[in-house]
């Protein structure tokens, strides 16, 4: 499992589009960033925190994770090479496992070349640390969900094209779910719990969440793979 998840993880390293998705990442959070905290018309400095921006970020992911994603498993059923994955000793569970920590990972270190926009903060004001910290552990938890959403998509059409499009639309229905009427609508969007983060709380229902809504999907392809297996 782990010469997979390095592999997996070397060829995203390796991936033009990997750099392209990771470069318009930090250009449009700089832009953010310097909009947020530089006045225009010499107004009053804004409030120190990271809460736009952590949302903004939320927004960016939400378009950039499914193209990182889509080709987890439809590249692999496209080019044949998911059938060697199958005949080797991985189980579903490592295989599945593999690819999300693998997208994971890169994403972890697109969130960490961030930290300097923080640190900048830091460098001039002095800005409660905790609730930066929050708010970075609420995106990290987020982005993890994203990613467990795409890869899901991602197996269900040998199409990466067509398993981003997927993605992206399941990923718009849950961001939007908190519009639907009643408490249920609330509770199931998946920005709804980047709240608590965003203002530097941490709360374990929203914490439990994030993790249980990673493992749900998680799970679900892993049954899509047992299910392929038999087809």
């Amino acid at each position: 499992m782990k010469a997979l998840i390095v592999k997996d993880l070397r060829i995203l390293l390796m991936s033009p589009l990997a750099g392209v998705a990771t470069a318009l990442f930090l250009f449009l959070t700089a832009f953010a960033f310097n909009s947020q905290l530089v006045p225009s018309g010499g107004g009053e400095l804004p409030e120190a925190s990271m809460r736009g921006l952590i949302y903004f970020m939320a927004v960016v992911l939400m378009f950039i994770v499914p193209l990182l994603s889509m080709r987890a498993f439809a590249e692999e059923q496209r080019s044949k090479t998911y059938e060697w994955l199958r005949t080797s000793p991985l189980s579903d569970v490592q295989l599945v496992l593999a690819k999300f920590v693998a997208i994971w990972t890169l994403l972890t270190l697109m969130l960490a070349a961030t930290l300097i926009f923080p640190g900048i903060m830091l460098s001039f004001a002095e800005p409660d640390v905790s609730p930066m910290c929050m708010a970075y552990l609420g995106l990290w938890l987020l982005t993890g969900s994203f990613v467990a959403v795409s890869i899901f998509a991602s197996s269900l059409s040998h199409s990466p094209m067509i398993s981003a499009l997927l993605a992206f639309v399941m990923l718009l229905i849950l961001w939007f779910a908190g519009g639907t009427p009643g408490v249920w609508g609330e509770e199931l969007s998946i920005i709804r719990h980047l709240e608590s983060f965003s203002i530097g709380v941490f709360d374990v229902s929203d914490t439990s969440y994030y993790v249980l809504f990673i493992a749900a999907f998680l799970f679900l392809t892993i049954r899509w793979q047992e299910a392929l297996r038999w087809r």
